[in-house]
């Protein structure tokens, strides 16, 4: 599998996923919440960033049952960086737009980051082929 092929399966698998996403999407963006209101964690901080891991994970190549455990401990794992950054705001509220930052480089990267971490042994032999 060659890095076009990724690449392309990856899209798919994204634009499947943002467009199983917008019934919801209407009703997510509609509230108004407060970032550091942890009653309101589900409704801000959660679905934006896991779309882009599942579908990174979907489209390695990879044995099923192996990915889905991934897509899970994924899932959970970003659940708790998530979380962790909502417990930091409250404790440390003088920091919070420091902790804001951190976040919003995190929500990015963190996907990735745990693709890589998940697949690296996967992604750098098919990268030596």
């Amino acid at each position: 599998m060659d890095l076009i092929v990724f690449l392309k399966k990856f899209i798919l698998y994204l634009t499947i996923l943002y467009v199983l996403w917008i019934p919801i999407a209407g009703k997510y963006f509609s509230y108004s919440v407060v970032a550091v209101d942890a009653t309101n964690f589900f409704l801000f901080y959660l679905p934006l960033n896991l779309i882009p891991f599942v579908a990174l994970m979907l489209a390695t190549p990879i044995e099923r049952s192996r990915m889905l455990k991934f897509i899970f401990f994924g899932l959970v794992l970003t659940i708790c960086f998530n979380l962790s950054i909502v417990i930091l705001q409250i404790i440390f509220s003088s920091f919070q737009t420091d902790l804001l930052y951190l976040y919003a480089i995190g929500r990015i990267a963190f996907p990735f980051l745990l693709w890589i971490a998940f697949t690296h042994e996967i992604i750098f032999v098919l990268k030596n082929e």
